[in-house]
């Protein structure tokens, strides 16, 4: 539907670059790429073309061109569509008269996400902004307070509740990026949906929220090396529950090939690359509470844990690297591609930082050199990072690459 729209609106009257930039986030981002705008197509059906939806939507287009097609000429037009949106939003806020008492339309809602969407995308100010969390959160958490105002009885419309299901793995993700607790609120707000979301995506964001605690009372010298060690440990522990139980559907082939782009002579096939996401998301905490339950038991298995997910991150990645019969390269690869491997990058940037392997780490190297010989940019800037200062904390890396918007 949203593909369809796409090109429909290509023969519009508004300004040819918007037009593209349109056409690039709804047909590939939002219609072949992520798993997070269920709703947007019928939103936009029904929101004229001068609302402060599409003008949102706008924006995060452009957003989205400079980061996937490395158009850096076009960001000053992209802020200027910002701050266009903003402006349009603001608008209509005003004349909604929003309080406690009036509930916020779903279209509303969507604006807000899409912009905390183009804050995400907008890797020029990413870091910056995530170090400042109020202007890092503005967006993501007046969301939070749109979806807090709504009677729970409108959680019964499917629209709502994957509304605010963004917004709870958005807040998630974004107060792990800037080291901040998760808030009671959003707590709260993720128990309600319990009852109407289940899947592993949801399964690892409820278990993401207490290890992004963890990280935070580490950073606040709130623990004892004691405790810290057995909430590691019970993190790991729910962790491997929660990919155990991921349906046997989601998982993959392991196909031989024995060539240059393979670490072990295969890799693995999954069926689509939102499943390659959130196995390696349950991989990339795993490794991080390993590393913490190595260092302090050095007795505990957790050196061999951190060896068997690192190849397992380095075997999810050949499939998007698609090769000849020979095992040469069929590159450049396609605008899909460069997503699916802009969406590898912290899972890879994890494991080489966390491998003792020399030879794993250099396979890394390797892959990220071809990634970004061929199209992937941020592939350029992990590998600078891992061979400049690979102490860098892999959610920094998360946000500077774009990644809290990239996630399918």
């Amino acid at each position: 539907m949203v593909q369809q729209m796409a090109a429909q609106l290509m023969s519009g009257p508004q300004n040819h670059l918007d037009h593209i930039a349109r056409n690039l986030f709804l047909s590939l981002y939002v219609d072949r790429y992520s798993r997070g705008f269920e709703s947007l197509g019928s939103l936009l059906a029904s929101a004229p073309m001068t609302s402060h939806l599409w003008a949102s939507v706008d924006a995060v287009s452009l957003a989205f061109m400079v980061l996937q097609s490395n158009r850096l000429d076009l960001h000053r037009y992209a802020t200027r569509r910002y701050v266009n949106a903003i402006q349009s939003l603001r608008a209509e806020l005003s004349s909604s008269k929003l309080s406690a008492k009036h509930t916020v339309s779903n279209t509303i809602l969507q604006s807000v996400l899409l912009l905390d969407l183009y804050e995400k995308m907008d890797v020029h100010r990413s870091i910056e902004r995530s170090s400042q969390s109020d202007s890092w959160l503005s967006h993501v958490s007046g969301a939070l307070h749109m979806v807090q105002i709504r009677p729970t009885d409108e959680f019964s419309d499917p629209t709502t509740v994957q509304l605010a299901m963004r917004t709870a793995l958005a807040l998630t993700i974004s107060c792990g990026a800037a080291g901040l607790h998760v808030p009671e609120a959003l707590s709260a707000l993720q128990r309600d949906l319990d009852h109407y979301i289940q899947s592993p995506k949801w399964t690892f964001i409820n278990v993401l929220s207490a290890i992004i605690n963890l990280r935070a009372d580490i950073c606040t010298s709130r623990l004892h090396a004691d405790d810290l060690l057995q909430r590691a440990q019970e993190l790991d522990i729910r962790l491997r529950l929660g990919e155990y139980n991921i349906p046997h559907s989601w998982r993959p082939r392991r196909i031989s090939a024995g060539n240059v782009l393979t670490l072990n002579g295969h890799y693995d096939l999954y069926p689509c690359h939102y499943a390659t996401q959130v196995f390696n998301a349950f991989r990339i905490m795993r490794l991080d509470l390993n590393r913490i339950i190595h260092d302090l038991n050095v007795t505990s298995s957790a050196s061999q844990v951190i060896l068997e997910i690192t190849h397992d991150i380095c075997a999810s990645v050949p499939q998007f690297l698609p090769t000849s019969m020979k095992g040469e390269s069929t590159l450049p690869l396609s605008p899909l591609q460069i997503l699916q491997c802009n969406g590898a990058l912290t899972p890879l940037y994890a494991a080489a930082q966390m491998t003792s392997e020399p030879r794993i780490r250099a396979w890394i190297l390797q892959t990220l050199g071809r990634m970004g010989d061929n199209g992937v940019k941020m592939a350029t800037d992990v590998t600078h990072v891992l061979l400049s200062a690979p102490e860098t904390d892999y959610w920094r890396v998360f946000t500077m690459i774009g990644s809290c918007g990239t996630t399918a």
